[in-house]
């Protein structure tokens, strides 16, 4: 073999492990993207798992396929349901009864054997087959008394009970299973059968027990979905009773006599609050949707109870409104020292204390309310210090220069009330800046709000207070009193309002005084205030001096 073969040879070889590694590489790049879609794949498969009905994502998943997979498994089922439920109804309506019942079971025989069937080789279809399967139990018994000229059934109770216990057993079903799909399906046909019975003490029982059910669901699963449903649904129920059921085919109109039902939807406020102390699960639920549940609570209990008090309370709703601000109040504490969700228990304190507020309105009316509504101001300030919430700072500011607004604009002046609220605002100020540190706030400007409110107050006050030849004096010694108190704690702010006061006692001592009181008065205002004026210009013009040396 000469040397020309030899390398022919040589180069064949070169080339063939040249292709040969070219595979390879290619082969090893279509692994590695590979990988990932098989990773997707098991997770979408174990969402579904999880969900129930989640679709199987990939990118190899077109819309025609999930249309054609899923979108007309549900349509296909959906119209099985209304043609059963229509073929029922025609038999009823033809005069077989017997019949119309004998084909309804028949029918649920058949689709929870195709649900069986299926249960392997297409799991969705099996599930969606069930589920249709459970509502068509429901509206099969539902059919022996209800919504039939001539029912199988004829005693309205024996109906009712039978729905009760078919939407127990399956609540039992996905309670087993751990279904949460056919559990909030449960629940909405327990409401359904609340409101088929038509009596009040039917209604709201039932509505009381699916909140219930829903919080023990939450404590059990984490289904915080279960828990929004309900809550609409229990409140909604609870306004159609108000309205008088017309969902059962009466008038829309407000119910005449209360019958105590303000009972039910108080427990059931009451239950829902459990929600504050349920352990932190994050693999369930967040704590945003905690929250957000109990303020979905609030809202809908503060509007039925609203509704309640005006149909029914409106003359008499002090022992209504103060129950709720003792239970808020002290829900509050409770939730300070147990919850994990620390925002609960300001949440509660503020709803109880506006509760409270509306309360003292109730027994006072204005403007007598005033004063103790200013007290109030200092006690939610001092839950707030133990509570370190500056939230709760915040909204009972807003709320009292509200108050102070609607006093200033609505009520005669009353000196006490006055001096209610210029003493609140400095002793509010007071006790934020000695425990700011409970407060975590590191800003000023909530201290200096209730400075201002309390420099304009003081002027105001003793403006409506002492004759009005002494308003200029009386200016004056509260500014020597700003002034003092700045010295003895030591803060600036109190000096800046004691100067600010000085300005308005000079102002209003030329621009009113002047023209106005008596020539003896008018000597005697110039010269306080000018031994005033004089005085603290020695003072500062000392502490310079030192500053200086």
């Amino acid at each position: 073999m000469n040397s020309n073969s030899e390398q022919s040879i040589i180069s064949g070889y070169q080339e063939l492990a040249d292709k040969i590694h070219a595979i390879e590489l290619r082969i090893a790049r279509l692994e590695t993207n590979a990988k990932p879609l098989i990773i997707n794949s098991y997770d979408n498969h174990v969402e579904e798992e999880n969900n129930g009905f989640s679709f199987k994502r990939t990118t190899q998943t077109h819309i025609e396929s999930n249309i054609g997979e899923y979108g007309l498994a549900w349509l296909g089922n959906f119209v099985l349901f209304f043609g059963i439920t229509f073929f029922v109804q025609y038999l009823q309506v033809s005069g077989f009864k017997a019949m119309s019942s004998v084909f309804g079971f028949a029918a649920l025989t058949g689709i929870f054997f195709l649900a069986y069937y299926f249960r392997k080789s297409n799991p969705y279809m099996a599930k969606i087959f069930n589920l249709n399967g459970y509502l068509l139990v429901y509206y099969v018994v539902l059919k022996l008394h209800f919504y039939t000229p001539d029912p199988i059934i004829t005693n309205k109770s024996i109906g009712l009970i039978l729905l009760l216990v078919t939407t127990s057993a399956l609540l039992f079903i996905s309670v087993r299973r751990q279904y949460a799909v056919l559990a909030g399906l449960s629940l909405i046909l327990l409401i359904l059968t609340s409101l088929l019975s038509d009596s009040t003490h039917v209604m709201l029982p039932l509505a009381t027990i699916v909140s219930i059910i829903s919080i023990v669901l939450l404590y059990k699963f984490g289904w915080i979905r279960i828990v929004s449903l309900s809550i609409f649904l229990v409140y909604f129920t609870n306004l159609l009773w108000m309205l008088g059921n017309p969902l059962m085919g009466h008038q829309a109109h407000a119910i005449t006599d209360h019958q105590s039902g303000f009972i039910y939807l108080f427990l059931i406020a009451g239950i829902y609050s459990l929600l504050a102390l349920m352990p932190d699960k994050k693999d369930y639920y967040s704590g945003s949707k905690i929250i957000g549940n109990i303020v979905f609570n609030g809202v809908g209990f503060l509007f039925l109870v609203s509704l309640f008090i005006l149909s029914f309370f409106k003359d008499n709703y002090v022992p209504l409104t103060g129950s709720i601000a003792i239970f808020c109040i002290a829900y509050s504490i409770i939730l300070e020292v147990r919850s994990n969700w620390k925002i609960t228990a300001a949440l509660y304190a503020l709803f109880g204390f506006v509760t409270l507020s509306v309360t003292v309105y109730g027994i006072y009316n204005f403007p007598g309310a005033y004063f103790l509504l200013t007290i109030q101001s200092l006690l939610v300030i001092s839950l707030a210090l133990w509570f370190r919430s500056k939230f709760i700072v915040i909204i009972n500011s807003a709320l009292f220069i509200i108050l102070l607004i609607v006093y200033l604009s609505t009520s005669s002046t009353v000196n006490g009330i006055n001096i209610s609220f210029s003493l609140v605002a400095l002793i509010t100020a007071r006790i934020m800046n000695w425990k700011k540190e409970y407060l975590t706030i590191r800003t000023e400007m909530i201290r200096n709000f209730y400075l201002i409110i309390a420099f304009f107050m003081g002027l105001y006050t003793l403006y409506h207070l002492v004759p009005k030849q002494y308003i200029t004096l009386s200016w004056t010694l509260l500014a020597v009193t700003y002034f003092l108190l700045g010295l003895l704690i030591r803060n600036v702010k109190y000096r800046y309002v004691a100067l600010g006061t000085m300005v308005a006692a000079a102002l209003y001592l030329f621009l009113v005084d002047l023209a106005r009181i008596e020539l003896v008065f008018r000597v005697i205002a110039l010269l306080f205030l000018a031994v005033i004026c004089i005085g603290l210009s020695f003072y500062y013009t000392k502490k310079l001096r030192r500053k200086t040396d």
